[in-house]
């Protein structure tokens, strides 16, 4: 069985490969979001990784949660690893300002949205792939 992207998460943006996860971008201008998706089959959670594994995406958590917090200096930031709608293994790291639209409450379903313009996507990429290469490589 190889690795493949759920089709719940294939309309992410793709910023980079680590060791272990791909990680993607919510295309969510409100909220710094990203997802460390680990690239293995049929992982739906993090006690179905080996311990190697676990403590590879335990560093990369560390590394998203780095980058948003340097980049983005928000109030707070979230981590959660759901499930309930899509089945794969993936951890959200969302970067959270006191004076963003759903504050304090979750971002899942509020209403308010707003997708990255063209030129916002490529700069938020580029920003977020050079933090990604320096701290991984550090």
């Amino acid at each position: 069985m190889k690795f493949e992207l759920h089709p719940n998460l294939s309309d992410k943006i793709f910023i980079i490969d680590l060791p272990l996860c791909q990680v993607l971008l919510e295309d969510e201008q409100n909220y710094p979001w990203l997802f460390l998706v680990p690239r293995r089959p049929g992982v739906s959670r993090i006690m179905d990784l080996n311990s190697r594994d676990q403590l590879q995406l335990l560093q990369e958590l560390d590394w998203a949660q780095k980058v948003l917090w340097d980049q983005f200096r928000p109030s707070q930031l979230n981590v959660a690893a759901l499930g309930n709608k899509t089945p794969q293994l993936h951890v959200h790291v969302i970067a959270r300002k006191n004076k963003d639209p759903a504050w304090p409450h979750a971002v899942w379903g509020h209403p308010v949205r707003a997708a990255y313009s063209s030129e916002q996507k490529e700069q938020i990429l580029e920003l977020l792939l050079s933090a990604f290469q320096r701290i991984a490589l550090s």
